[in-house]
């Protein structure tokens, strides 16, 4: 005999909607280049979402989550029986795997963390717990190593697949101007320039897209983040400004000025 329809499971749905506000924000704001609210300027959710982590197959990363918290949303109001609650499982699974690599990255590579992307992840592991107590009793469903075998297969796949793309690198960009825009990154080097201002855009073009590593400060007060006061500091007067140590370069800089400016090792 079948197991009735089951009806929607109202914690499970819940669960998924406040998931799917988060990374739909944490997307959205990718999307649009606005500060985190809350977070102030320069803060470990502007370093997280300036990273290139924070983008996954030409698409905000935080976006393939609020689509899995949607389509559990849904399976959670259509009734978790034996075949939708297994989908919802594995998606739930899959994002408690991937948030824990990006985390993994986060602290590691870029060192910093972002307080909407851990709240996010801790909404995946949530959901992933309350799936498991209500999980339905049916044959098929699968339990104990069977059921322990398709969460870790689930995450052991996303993790897979985001060291892949992010192993990649950048789209676009060669290995000389990875290197170089991750050495300037790590020698302290600045860029100074303005959202408007052409020169600082055909300065980016330079490192195809290798640019969102570069050291940028954005100077302009109506750009995105950006840090007008530091700019003073520096005495900043026209755009595209490079400060290397005790280098000063004003104007467009080719790759090798850049290299030699910085002293990047020669291969």
């Amino acid at each position: 005999m079948s197991e009735p329809a089951r009806k929607l499971d109202l914690p499970v749905l819940v669960i998924a909607l406040a998931g799917l506000v988060v990374a739909g924000y944490l997307a959205w704001i990718k999307w649009s280049g606005t500060g985190a609210l809350f977070c102030t300027v320069g803060s470990g959710c502007d370093i997280v979402q300036a990273s290139r982590y924070a983008t996954f197959l030409g698409a905000p990363t935080a976006l393939w989550g609020a689509l899995a918290y949607l389509a559990v949303a849904i399976l959670a109001v259509l009734g978790l029986d034996g075949r939708k609650w297994r989908v919802a499982f594995v998606l739930a699974a899959g994002a408690v795997g991937f948030s824990a690599y990006l985390t993994f990255l986060s602290v590691t590579q870029v060192g910093a963390v972002c307080v909407y992307c851990l709240a996010s992840a801790g909404l995946s592991v949530l959901l992933l717990v309350i799936l498991l107590l209500h999980r339905p009793l049916a044959p098929g469903v699968g339990r104990g190593l069977s059921l322990a075998a398709l969460g870790g297969g689930a995450a052991g796949v996303a993790i897979v697949l985001g060291a892949f793309v992010f192993a990649a690198g950048p789209e676009g960009a060669s290995p000389y101007q990875l290197a170089l825009a991750r050495h300037l990154a790590q020698t302290k080097a600045v860029f100074y320039g303005a959202y408007w201002c052409p020169h600082c855009q055909e300065q980016k073009h330079k490192f195809g897209g290798a640019a969102g590593l570069l050291p940028y400060v954005e100077c302009d007060p109506k750009g995105t983040n950006s840090q007008t006061e530091r700019c003073e500091r520096a005495g900043v007067k026209s755009f595209p400004t490079w400060v290397i140590g005790s280098v000063r370069l004003e104007g467009v800089q080719s790759l090798e000025a850049l290299a030699e400016a910085s002293a990047f090792p020669k291969s």
